[in-house]
């Protein structure tokens, strides 16, 4: 990727990483596409049942032979801009790792987790932030996610090993108290002394499947989760129905 101050360019030499299942979104394809192929990007696709062992096959493949990496969920939109704002970020403020702003699916939070939270969350697990925290350009925080994220290869070679893990909870099942593998990665590594950013000026899209419904005044949609429709086996109360005698 061709990177100009002024009148001075310099080759970065980057390598997108994507975990991909055998079928995938055609509209998220196209969004890749457009958005790398301008910048000179190569994205690399790996697949297997484990998103970890995969990603970190595929670091190993390419952590001597770039700067950074960029890794891509299958299911993130993003465009050329978002990935020259968040390179833009990293060169300037020296970040070890960076991604934008991007929500939980079927749940609207921002998949972070506020410095100095994840070891010590609050009791109630809720947390907040002034507004001034969005003003700034990058906002150091303890955990983030991977739907757009640029990994140094210089910090990642700081990283001790395994890169991905889990861990089941005290009683041995995967509920409630386990470690997973992406939440593992964080803590990993800033514990090999690297650092990660978010920055509020970059919002990701996640892409979601959900069912329509007619609406009661048959002009507007409804929308409801798949996962609720799979557990409720029914439509939402706001959704079209003939009138009860």
């Amino acid at each position: 990727m061709i990177v100009k101050v002024g009148n001075t360019e310099a080759d970065i030499r980057v390598e997108a990483v994507l975990s991909m299942p055998r079928l995938s979104f055609t509209a998220n394809h196209f969004a890749w596409a457009q958005a790398l192929m301008p910048l000179g990007i190569r994205p690399t696709m790996g697949t297997g049942a484990f998103w970890d062992q995969v990603n970190s096959r595929i670091f190993d493949q390419f952590i001597d032979k770039c700067e950074y990496l960029l890794t891509i969920d299958y299911d993130t939109f993003f465009t050329r801009e978002d990935v020259e704002h968040l390179f833009a970020m990293a060169l300037t403020f020296q970040c070890d790792a960076l991604t934008g702003l991007q929500t939980k699916r079927e749940d609207g939070r921002p998949m972070l987790t506020l410095k100095g939270m994840l070891d010590n969350p609050p009791e109630d697990k809720v947390t907040t932030v002034p507004a001034s925290w969005f003003a700034e350009p990058v906002q150091e925080v303890d955990s983030a996610h991977f739907g757009l994220t640029v990994i140094s290869t210089a910090a990642l070679k700081r990283c001790k090993k395994p890169w991905f893990w889990s861990k089941p909870a005290a009683d041995g099942t995967w509920g409630e108290g386990r470690l997973d593998p992406d939440i593992y990665w964080w803590k990993n590594w800033r514990e090999s002394g690297n650092r990660v950013y978010v920055t509020p000026r970059v919002i990701l899209g996640h892409g979601e499947y959900v069912v329509t419904w007619p609406g009661k005044d048959l002009t507007s949609p409804v929308f409801q989760w798949t996962t609720e429709f799979t557990s409720k086996h029914r439509a939402p109360e706001t959704a079209w129905s003939l009138p009860k005698s």
